[in-house]
């Protein structure tokens, strides 16, 4: 009897529905776009916010981000887009295709390089969207976790087990 396959569901990124894109962005933007995925995947489990999983995902922003900003200069470029800067990092992650294909266009009409365009999407979308005291408070939780983990490792050296 010959084996068969179960029926799987194809990735959006199998099936060509997103596009690779490797570029550099500055360090504040990567770290707002964590923040912002952080904070959502806290409020994942709270009925109130009433979104899939998919919605505390890099993938998610990215796209938000980049619709936001093709929405916001449909009609009218950008004041300006940003160049490469000391300090930014090289970055590679997907986007969805559709508006990888928006984006290569509002470049054209531009006359930017579409890397520079994201660039200026993400820079925007976390200048607007990702308040500096949700980011304040994520490095408050992060020193506080770092504290707890610590003295956790340091009371169960040796076999011994701490109390609470």
């Amino acid at each position: 009897m010959p084996a068969t396959k179960t029926a799987r569901t194809r990735s959006a990124r199998s099936r060509g529905l997103r596009t690779l894109q490797h570029q550099t962005l500055p360090a504040a933007t990567r770290h707002a776009i964590d923040t912002e995925v952080w904070f959502r995947a806290l409020l994942l489990d709270d009925e109130g916010v009433g979104r899939g999983p998919r919605w505390a995902t890099k993938d998610q922003v990215h796209d938000e981000a980049l619709e936001w900003f093709l929405e916001q200069h449909a009609a009218h470029p950008a004041p300006a887009y940003p160049r490469r800067r000391e300090g930014d990092e090289d970055l590679t992650f997907w986007l969805d295709s559709r508006l990888m294909q928006r984006a290569r266009r509002m470049a054209a009409r531009d006359g930017v390089k579409v890397a520079r365009l994201i660039d200026a999407a993400f820079t925007s979308y976390v200048e607007r969207r990702v308040r500096a005291g949700l980011v304040r408070f994520r490095e408050r939780v992060q020193r506080q976790a770092r504290k707890l983990y610590r003295g956790e490792r340091k009371g169960t050296s040796k076999g011994r087990k701490t109390r609470p």
